[in-house]
């Protein structure tokens, strides 16, 4: 793949993500997120900064699961 090729399918794509969210289709509904959100603390003592889809999670460290050793 070229330069001039690769340039060109990134800006294809980021024209892509540009696009509004459809509405959603008759019937669907949404999940809660609290079991998505589930992750251990990161931060420096203060709060998490975990980012959650575009979110900063912004909690204190003892309102998280302890990290992986």
């Amino acid at each position: 793949m070229t330069s001039d090729e690769l340039y060109a399918r990134i800006t294809q794509l980021e024209a892509q993500l540009a696009q509004r969210t459809p509405p959603p289709i008759g019937g669907q509904s949404s999940i809660p997120l609290d079991p998505i959100r589930h992750h251990a603390y990161t931060g420096d003592g203060g709060p998490c900064t975990t980012d959650l889809f575009g979110e900063t999670c912004g909690e204190p460290a003892d309102h998280h699961e302890l990290p992986a050793p």
